[in-house]
């Protein structure tokens, strides 16, 4: 099984940066990779959520179930996708007023050895390019 942790502080308060991490709907107009975002079920419990994704252009989807607890975590199961096993939390702590802590963490194991490879060797270059986004979307 693989693990990927990490942390990140963004400079938006934790109440602006929660939104737009829940904001799934959006998630194809700013963030790389991301053709399509969609939420297929939404109820009290959890949400449904779709991401088509294209990696150098090999095109996947990936269905989570999303148990969000508002300003303070989003926790992702999987549904369907590339993944074997996949697990993923997103931690939001407010550091003051105006800065907000976020801690990733992700389980995953993927079928494919070789597909696996890439997607370990890439990893920390794709997060940092996913939360650019992020930032630049909540300054703009």
């Amino acid at each position: 099984m693989n693990q990927f942790k990490r942390s990140f502080v963004i400079r938006k308060p934790l109440d602006s940066v929660f939104d737009l991490f829940s904001d799934v709907r959006q998630y194809h107009t700013f963030i790389p990779y991301c053709i399509d975002s969609e939420i297929v079920e939404n109820n009290d419990e959890y949400i449904l959520a779709c991401l088509t994704l294209d990696f150098f252009g090999k095109r996947t989807s990936l269905t989570t179930k999303n148990k969000i607890e508002t300003n303070k975590s989003i926790k992702m199961n999987l549904i369907d996708g590339p993944f074997h096993h996949f697990k993923a939390q997103w931690t939001f702590d407010a550091i003051d007023d105006e800065t907000t802590d976020l801690n990733f963490e992700m389980e995953y194991e993927i079928s494919n050895k070789l597909l696996e490879f890439v997607f370990n060797k890439n990893l920390k270059v794709v997060s940092d390019s996913i939360i650019r986004a992020f930032e630049l979307k909540l300054v703009n």
